[in-house]
């Protein structure tokens, strides 16, 4: 839910930029820091980035409209996309108010796009509110990239939920994305609770400060569901060449005769010991 900073007398929206490694979450904000003045915008913090990969986060600070009387401020964060970074990723993903969940449309990056995004589902949904979710197909600019409906199907994606044709790395798509993430940002002023600024939660020495504290005990389990994981789902069999459709079923059977056969020893184990 949005915070309010009661030492700035300004209200706080983070959006988080959520989505798999090299989709170009990165890429989002810096575009976003050249079109932006200076004066109207903090610097770009990404802190112990490596070789271009970001380990904790990236975050800025953008100056908004005023709202009630008040100044509104946009924290804009993305995330590690890496999978053994998400003990990172989860808490501001949870501390978010909008998420722009940056895919990869590409061919070679959609299954990545899909598993990270099953993630992302499973923080959302242990949400108490809903979280406002914008999706920016990325890397259109490259051959054979899913089409927005596309993508949506692949997501499993109600029609309301607003998708941004985006070619980051021209820049193309990022300010609609930004926009429309800024604009569902200020409606959750208007209807959730305001609470006052977190201290962690306050700038980017502090959230990192906060990011850090999840070093000591690095925990990447997550609940997934095995729908939202399986790539080759009944909707998508037709896309399955019989070579792989036998495969699998081959594999199912022999796991099913391994279930079955260990169901009869622990019968048979417990019988022995019943009658002995």
């Amino acid at each position: 839910m949005p915070s309010f900073d009661f030492d700035r007398n300004c209200y706080i929206v983070r959006i988080v930029y959520d989505g798999p490694g090299m989709a170009g979450k990165t890429t989002n904000l810096e575009h976003v820091c050249n079109v932006i003045p200076a004066r109207q915008r903090s610097e770009l913090v990404t802190p112990a980035a490596l070789k271009g990969r970001t380990m904790f986060f990236d975050w800025v600070e953008l100056e908004g409209p005023n709202h009630e009387d008040a100044l509104v401020r946009f924290q804009l964060i993305s995330v590690p996309g890496q999978e053994a970074r998400n003990y990172r990723r989860r808490p501001l993903v949870e501390a978010a108010d909008v998420v722009v969940f940056v895919a990869d449309a590409s061919e070679e990056g959609i299954n990545d796009t899909q598993r990270t995004f099953a993630r992302l589902r499973v923080s959302m949904r242990r949400r108490e509110r809903p979280l406002p979710l914008v999706v920016q197909a990325n890397k259109q600019d490259i051959e054979g990239a899913l089409t927005v409906p596309q993508l949506r199907q692949k997501l499993r994606l109600a029609d309301d939920v607003p998708f941004v044709r985006a070619t980051a790395n021209q820049g193309k798509g990022v300010k609609p994305t930004l926009t429309l993430a800024m604009r569902l940002g200020v409606e959750s002023i208007d209807t959730d609770e305001v609470q006052p600024l977190l201290p962690q939660l306050a700038n980017a020495d502090t959230l990192f400060d906060h990011v850090l504290a999840f070093e000591d005990e690095p925990d990447n389990g997550e609940p997934i569901e095995v729908e939202e994981l399986n790539l080759n789902a009944e909707a998508e069999a037709d896309e399955l060449s019989p070579e792989m459709i036998a495969a699998h079923l081959s594999v199912s059977s022999l796991d099913a005769l391994e279930r079955k056969a260990q169901r009869a020893a622990t019968k048979k184990g417990g019988t022995r010991a019943s009658t002995g």
